[in-house]
């Protein structure tokens, strides 16, 4: 799927009338980012739920982290850390925890962080597309709260402008590799570490690899092969 219609779902999902209470339902979801690699959109679902909800949680609970920790595991899945889906299965167990035990106030942050770190290694994108799903309806509860009815169509915009942000990002520039950080030595990859332009890293897996694009949540390197592998890093 190219970038030209990718955005067209894109720009679809965000007219689609949905539930003003719930948003659009997971099928519509389904149905538009139908095509869409497995790893991109769980990517495209950390970012909805980390960029959109997750701050609530974190200033109510600040020594509750679940569901961050569920959104980790995922991101160590998708950098090939080989105990991630480990990491995964419980940080789920424990996001069913939370929701439960926040029921009626915050309990869809949980469940989404809980969706996410589902779609780990899952066998299709159902997951995902009930992140999304819980995401909007989150919002759109939030705004009920405020009797600010009338910013519904801004909640789905601003879901979509996440996923936006991961699956069709601004087209990178040529850019001259920074000399400081290309001629320095390699530094040990880990998906917890914060990385930029030019820098040279290096994989278990891989080898030594060199950075060439940097994203929020990912980063972009060249391999020994010649290929492109993209790496998650902390912002």
């Amino acid at each position: 799927m190219d970038r030209a219609e990718l955005s067209a779902k894109l720009d679809r999902l965000v007219t689609l009338r949905g539930d003003p209470a719930k948003g659009l339902p997971v099928t519509a979801w389904a149905e538009n980012l139908d095509g869409v690699p497995q790893d991109d959109l769980l990517r495209a679902a950390i970012e909805a739920v980390r960029s959109l909800v997750i701050q609530d949680w974190a200033d109510k609970r600040k020594t509750d982290k679940r569901p961050q920790a569920a959104l980790e595991s995922a991101e160590a899945y998708l950098a090939k850390d080989p105990e991630a889906l480990a990491m995964a299965k419980k940080a789920a167990k424990d996001c069913t925890a939370a929701k439960n035990e926040t029921f009626g106030t915050d309990h869809r942050v949980a469940e989404a962080a809980r969706a996410v770190a589902w779609a780990a290694g899952d066998k299709d994108a159902t997951h995902i597309f009930e992140a999304f799903a819980l995401v909007e309806h989150e919002l759109l509860s939030r705004i009920a709260l405020l009797s600010e009815y009338h910013r519904g169509p801004e909640m789905r915009r601003s879901v979509v402008d996440a996923i936006r942000r991961v699956l069709v990002p601004p087209e990178a520039t040529a850019a001259p590799t920074p000399a400081a950080k290309s001629d320095g030595p390699p530094v040990p990859y880990n998906a917890d570490g914060h990385f930029e332009l030019g820098q040279r890293l290096t994989h278990k897996k891989f080898g030594e690899v060199v950075v060439t694009s940097v994203g929020e949540t990912w980063i972009e390197v060249d391999l020994p092969d010649a290929t492109k592998k993209r790496l998650a890093h902390k912002p």
